[in-house]
């Protein structure tokens, strides 16, 4: 049902630079790099894999390897990509497939991107869970209890206040995987994004140690004792349209289905409440019908900028800050279902936003998380970035835009990420799975004690 996206897609012209200190930084504590190949290189999805996976690990070094995050462009054969890769990188190693790759050295939707870690100092231990439709839970169990086998087989220990999970999933269910996690290990910092897959219909794929998986979800587990910083955000405002979620499905429904339904808001269909309220926002009448027509996902806003990243939905975290949920579809029965989570009795809000406020929040993130951090030396970071931002900002031209604003801060460093699907992140000091936010993942060199 992409299509037409991936034709926006298709027309950008991939804007390139020079990758940042030859894609690689090397600290005192704390080696890490990225390579990538592409598809107009004319190789096997195998070969690329495998001549990105050498290149990077040559950048950084085999001595203490810590980790390889593996991140393909959907069009390469998941297989394929998770043997090329083993082929170099024996392991411990994650990733996924994607709908574009982000890196220091530029935009794409056609790469490999492998990055690595080496030092003493960060030890991974990476488990898989699968079946996460049936049991995302018992997903998040089996694949957090592989990773901390995995850890102390390596010589790793958790320790308080600095250990990270860093998560990929494939198929929904990311609110069931870290409960199932968090029951294992409590509730140590998730960070991570949702699979890609081109937005086609086709399933996206996670990775681990050679596999590739579809219905499952990849888990790395980082105990370290260097400063690791995690920030998140959106760049929408509450309209100040708040309604309360008076009938939702329990968690475990989307065992059914990917995705949560709102059956009504302040007691009325759900899709009622919601035309609505754009209707008094746009001072013009919005039906049901209207709605229905900028959703599913696939048109995402149209021409008018209803819906989408026009005028999505919010929920507080306990500290007061609104966290987007958009709306993917509207149902027969006038209920609304969404790519993440909302519980029954929670207040839902109206939000708004420009391709300015995106990207100005975007920017004085990065800023800010460059000026603060600065003095300890960052060596990596990871982009998690929505899709739903990328297909909105793409549609005014803004994305590359953004894209050049962020290599202003980073200063050289190493960038690798990908466009997910969701986004997953400690929001208010829960851990929590939303859409249509970044999120970033800042590896220093330098020692947390």
């Amino acid at each position: 049902m992409f299509d037409r996206i991936r034709k926006w897609f298709s027309a950008r012209v991939v804007k390139e630079a020079p990758e940042a200190a030859e894609g690689a930084l090397v600290g005192a504590n704390v080696k890490a790099g990225f390579a990538y190949r592409r598809t107009t290189e004319g190789f096997s999805s195998f070969d690329l894999a495998k001549d990105a996976a050498a290149e990077a690990l040559k950048k950084v070094g085999q001595e203490n390897f810590s980790v390889a995050l593996v991140y393909s462009a959907y069009e390469h054969a998941p297989k394929d990509v998770a043997a090329g890769i083993s082929a170099a990188i024996p392991g411990p190693w994650l990733g996924c497939t994607t709908s574009g790759e982000i890196t220091s050295a530029g935009l794409f939707e056609d790469a490999i991107v492998v990055s690595v870690i080496s030092s003493p100092r960060i030890k991974f231990g990476v488990g898989v869970g699968t079946n996460v439709c049936q049991d995302d839970e018992g997903a998040g169990k089996t694949a957090i209890g592989m990773a901390l086998e995995s850890l102390t087989a390596k010589g790793g220990a958790m320790q308080e206040g600095t250990n990270y999970i860093i998560m990929h999933g494939s198929t929904g269910g990311e609110e069931g995987i870290i409960r199932g996690l968090q029951q294992e290990v409590g509730n140590i910092p998730v960070v991570g994004g949702t699979a890609g897959n081109a937005l086609t219909e086709n399933p996206p794929y996670v990775f681990a140690n050679g596999k590739a998986y579809t219905d499952a979800v990849v888990l790395g587990l980082m105990s370290s004792d260097v400063i690791t910083v995690v920030d998140s955000g959106h760049g929408w405002k509450s309209t100040g349209k708040v309604g309360l979620v008076t009938k939702a499905n329990p968690p475990e429904a989307r065992k059914e289905t990917l995705w949560h339904k709102i059956s009504t808001i302040d007691n009325r269909p759900a899709a009622e409440w919601y035309a609505e309220q754009i209707s008094e926002l746009k001072g013009s009448e919005v039906s049901v019908d209207t709605l229905k027509q900028y959703y599913p996902f696939v048109t995402f806003g149209g021409s008018s900028g209803i819906g989408g990243t026009g005028y999505p939905t919010g929920i507080k975290d306990p500290q007061g800050q609104i966290w987007t949920r958009d709306v993917h579809s509207v149902e027969d029965d006038l209920g609304l279902t969404f790519w993440a989570y909302i519980p029954e009795g929670t207040g839902i809000e109206v939000l708004e936003g420009t391709p300015d406020t995106l990207t100005d929040r975007s920017k004085i993130a990065a800023s800010d998380l460059f000026k603060k951090y600065a003095k300890f030396k960052p060596v990596m970071m990871f982009d998690f970035n929505c899709v739903g931002r990328k297909i909105y900002l793409t549609k005014v031209n803004k994305l590359d835009g953004e894209y050049e604003e962020i290599k202003k801060f980073t200063k050289g460093i190493p960038i690798a990420g990908f466009y997910t699907h969701g986004e997953q992140a400690c929001y208010g000091g829960l851990n929590q799975h939303c859409n249509l936010t970044i999120t970033r993942l800042l590896i220093t060199d330098t020692l947390a004690t």
